[in-house]
């Protein structure tokens, strides 16, 4: 009887080792074997990121653990600047790129054009019209999208409402940038406050802007030097005009610059919506005598494009050893709506996701403001951004347009003929 059952036993084992035999996966590498199925994802990711930009990517990471408890993160903080260092490092070599990497969203084209194919394809992940377009264009390289878009930076005008009224100016009626001059020139006047701060070497934030506002900017759509095209000669000539007419205060430097609006010597800050936070921690006492508006326009009848300073964006290298990971981690992270709003509440990351501007976190009127609902019209803004071509060599032209702005204000340079040096100088660096 006993030998029975064990010839029956022996005969079972035989048949289920045959059965193993027969297939072409060993349990280890069946993906139902080794509980991978059913979108089941390990592995390590390790992310390179900086301060509120990482500390936000760990709570998403401890949201998607939930799901896939058996992916583990790595987080390595530290400053942009390193972040490129070592990324321009490993690119060259190959070796020791992360899993994902936090980068600002105007230096996406140079790392994607340079390295061409050393990034994930996301182009089959990213819904386009998800995201804002400005978003889209900066993650945009040779018709692929190489990274998922993040935060944004459209932009407005702050301005001080108290010192409006104390000067008799109604923000209602700066329509145009003429107009923004003329309340500028009434406002030294009664008060001796500087309309704004203006950096006349240091950079070309307002020049490029107002470029922006034309539907203009450093490239066409080809990737060719376009700036002697009317928009941008038109923006500088307006920089010309702000300076000429002795309404900017001098801005040698970012404490320049924040000092300046702490110490009540400027009046308004054309800049992007994560102005909101620097003015709060600038000035905390300010609170309740700021509200913002869109730029200024051109001419009263035409209405102009937006404006975009900023941002950032999530790239995958594709030497990846956990790539599914980290794409998953990628998309899940720049979809999550929730996610959008605690980013938005904790760190002020404001999303390019506009699902999640529909949230309400984002229709609420912000104390510091007035009760203003001030991301209504940024929302407004940011959806109106055109799409711009930014190229490898977006930083380097900052670099050459600041030279020209300088030579605008300080050196009172006609602005045409500027530009059109300006024009020959960046076609013979860059070949077109």
């Amino acid at each position: 009887m006993k030998k029975r059952i064990l010839a029956t036993l022996l005969a079972m084992v035989l048949v289920l080792s045959l059965g193993a035999c027969g297939s072409s996966q060993s349990p280890a590498e069946n993906p139902a074997a080794s509980g991978k199925e059913n979108g089941e994802l390990s592995g390590t990711v390790t992310i390179w990121s900086w301060d509120v930009a990482l500390a936000h990517l760990q709570e998403e990471a401890e949201k998607f653990n939930e799901t896939y408890p058996d992916v583990e993160f790595v987080f390595e903080e530290m400053g942009v600047d390193q972040v490129y260092s070592k990324m321009t490092t490993s690119l060259q070599s190959g070796i020791g790129l992360p899993d994902i990497v936090t980068l600002e969203g105007e230096q996406m084209a140079k790392f994607g054009e340079k390295f061409p194919d050393k990034f994930v394809d996301f182009t089959e992940h990213v819904n386009k019209s998800d995201f804002l377009p400005i978003k889209i264009a900066e993650v945009t390289v040779n018709d692929k999208i190489v990274a998922y878009p993040w935060d944004a930076g459209p932009c407005g005008l702050f301005y001080r409402v108290d010192l409006f009224e104390q000067a008799g100016i109604k923000a209602e009626d700066i329509v145009t940038w003429d107009d923004y001059i003329e309340a500028g020139k009434t406002l030294k006047e009664k008060l001796g406050v500087s309309m704004l701060s203006l950096a006349t070497s240091r950079k070309d934030a307002v020049y490029r802007l107002m470029m922006m506002e034309l539907g203009g900017f450093y490239f066409d759509e080809n990737g060719n030097t376009s700036v002697n095209s009317p928009e941008s000669i038109r923006a500088m000539e307006t920089v010309q005009k702000l300076y000429a007419a002795g309404i900017t205060a001098s801005d040698t430097s970012w404490d320049d610059f924040i000092s300046a609006i702490s110490g009540s010597k400027v009046a308004t800050v054309p800049e992007a919506v994560w102005m909101v936070g620097s003015i709060k921690d600038a000035a905390p006492d300010q609170e309740g005598k700021w509200a913002v508006m869109e730029l200024p326009r051109f001419d009263k009848e035409t209405q102009t494009y937006g404006a975009s300073n900023g941002g950032s964006v999530l790239a995958v290298p594709a030497t990846s050893k956990s790539k599914k990971a980290a794409i998953e981690f990628a998309k899940f992270a720049m979809t999550d709506k929730e996610g959008h709003e605690q980013g938005f509440t904790n760190y002020g990351l404001y999303p390019s996701y506009i699902p999640a501007l529909d949230s309400e976190v984002f229709q609420n009127g912000d104390d510091f403001f007035g009760g203003q609902k001030i991301y209504e019209i940024f929302n407004r803004i940011g959806k109106k951004v055109p799409q711009v071509n930014y190229t490898a060599n977006f930083a380097e032209a900052i670099d050459l347009s600041k030279n020209a702005v300088s030579k605008v204000t300080l050196d009172a340079a006609d602005p045409t003929e500027t530009m059109n040096n300006l024009q020959k100088e960046m076609v013979a660096k860059f070949g077109k």
